[in-house]
């Protein structure tokens, strides 16, 4: 029987195969506060000359699951509150690049704000082997419950370094790849030949060529008791050898 599991950082390896050739899952859900889902859009930019414009499905407050279009992978949600939810994934090469929000039709002008609140953004498989108090210690949704409040015209640019993880089952034997990472974040009002730019909200991506192993090591109940009473009769002798040596000292003091 599993009594308890350990997760340990074990290495840290160069990859030189990942380059622009494999596709990494991004997990997200965030909300634009200031802009109805008609009138914004979640575009993906990369070196490879990909750009996509408007990657979601939309689906209506009241509307049942069925009802929108099931193709796209990421949903724009209408809030109760006239703002817009996009909630789920996307994929984008390892390689740098960029995906963006961008205000659209009406709302195209430098006079919009584009406040937001980031729930959660995380990149690479998901973690399903873990529960939440089990997942190794990580920057892996470093921007969760980021909330941005914002003014007209700012644009919003975060640079996200990331470093492959290779965590290891040595029970199943199988290997999972999430990204852990940190971020910078600026806001500007952009220009364009002396005129105000439109607001955007950036998240630029910097892979890592380097990758860092987990290995999660499960214990069973006998090495688990053999580790622990150990540590208990470590402890015992400690303070055996504390009170023997303050009895002594305390003999010697009264001689």
């Amino acid at each position: 029987a599993v009594v308890s599991t350990q997760s340990t950082g074990e290495m840290i390896y160069l990859e030189n195969t990942v380059g622009g050739k494999e596709m990494v899952s991004v997990q997200l859900d965030m909300t634009i506060y200031d802009l109805p889902c008609d009138f914004v859009t979640l575009d993906i930019q990369d070196g490879h000359g990909r750009y996509d414009i408007d990657e979601h499905a939309t689906r209506h407050p009241h509307a049942a699951s069925g009802d929108q279009d099931d193709h796209h992978n990421v949903e724009k949600i209408e809030s109760e509150e006239g703002g817009c939810q996009f909630k789920g994934v996307i994929h984008v090469r390892h390689m740098k690049g960029n995906f963006h929000f961008t205000p659209r039709g009406e709302h195209h002008h430098p006079n919009t704000t584009i406040a937001h609140r980031i729930d959660l953004l995380k990149f690479g498989d998901e973690m399903n082997w873990f529960d939440r108090d089990d997942e190794p210690e990580g920057t892996f949704n470093t921007l969760g419950l980021e909330d941005r409040s914002s003014v007209e015209g700012e644009t919003h640019d975060y640079l996200l370094k990331l470093v492959r993880t290779e965590v290891y089952d040595d029970n199943t034997e199988e290997d999972i790849y999430p990204y852990q990472y940190t971020y910078t974040h600026r806001h500007f009002v952009g220009h364009h030949k002396g005129k105000p730019l439109p607001p955007r909200i950036f998240f630029r991506l910097d892979f890592s060529p380097l990758t860092l192993k987990y290995t999660r090591v499960h214990e069973s109940v006998l090495v688990f008791l053999f580790r622990h009473l150990a540590l208990i009769g470590g402890t015992f002798a400690v303070l055996k050898l504390f009170y023997n040596g303050a009895h002594v000292a305390k003999e010697g003091k009264f001689q």
